[in-house]
């Protein structure tokens, strides 16, 4: 079987319709030429860097190892904050150091993070603000061509994170947060299922989120009979949904909003 072309993906906020992200493919392109581009999200809601991290975690494990994935939300592009290459065991990442990668690498051991500072791998035309096109989308397409990643700058330990805490069990009680709220309205979580599910015994759990108060887990959207129910993600996260709208519309909570995982009974 011949080698496999290196695939780079791309995600931001930067939408479809100016040209921007056919400009970073073009920049691509034209550095490492055998190199497979793959558009994942474009349309992340602007300067919303927990979800451009969302999206990011949701699409890079599903790629095949040896990737390199680039996420570009990037409200402070210009200013001083530092650009990022970080390589785990498996895949290559990079994009601003405002913690936009940083959920995809919970999971990974020996994370290595360098600071871009190396200029011979950003366009000579550079300006102050595309570094989507100027330096992430030509620093990747330089490592797809097979640059050394120590020759793009200095390691650092002291990346920028978005929150992501872990849930907390008092009381009889889950405590979690809302981490992100996706394209339907959906507040997710930070309470995987699996690790609460037999907390409790056989007890019917119920979610309480700001003043909604048992709220029924449920197998499905499709299973939601009241204003709202909880479902298990395809990441295996707890969410709160509405009956056919947006949670996150109806609710008027946001990121960080208080979560009670508990048994029915247990709930006033």
């Amino acid at each position: 079987m011949p080698p496999r072309a290196p695939i780079i993906t791309l995600t931001s906020d930067f939408g479809m319709a100016d040209g921007t992200v056919g400009a970073m493919i073009g920049v691509i392109k034209s550095i490492c030429p055998v190199a497979e581009v793959v558009v994942t999200a474009a349309d992340v809601p602007p300067h919303d860097i927990s979800r451009g991290a969302w999206a990011l975690l949701q699409s890079a494990p599903f790629f095949p190892p040896g990737c390199i994935h680039v996420a570009v939300v990037d409200p402070g592009v210009g200013s001083g904050r530092r650009g990022l290459l970080v390589q785990t065991e498996r895949d290559s990442f990079l994009g601003p150091d405002n913690g936009v990668l940083t959920w995809v690498l919970r999971g990974p051991t020996n994370v290595t993070y360098r600071e871009l500072t190396n200029r011979s791998y950003r366009l000579a035309s550079a300006g102050v603000t595309f570094d989507g096109r100027d330096l992430f989308a030509a620093a990747a397409a330089h490592l797809a061509a097979g640059a050394d990643p120590s020759a793009f700058g200095p390691t650092i330990d002291d990346p920028v994170r978005l929150e992501w805490p872990d849930p907390v069990v008092r009381d009889e009680r889950v405590l979690g947060i809302v981490v992100v709220s996706d394209q339907f309205g959906n507040l997710i979580t930070n309470v995987p299922f699996e690790q609460v599910a037999g907390l409790f015994g056989d007890a019917e759990l119920v979610v309480s989120v700001g003043t909604i108060t048992a709220i029924p887990i449920v197998p499905s959207y499709s299973h939601i009979r009241e204003e709202y129910g909880a479902v298990v993600n395809g990441t295996g996260l707890l969410e709160i949904a509405a009956h056919r709208g947006s949670a996150a519309a109806r609710t008027g909570l946001q990121r960080g909003a208080a979560v009670i995982i508990a048994p029915r009974e247990a709930v006033p």
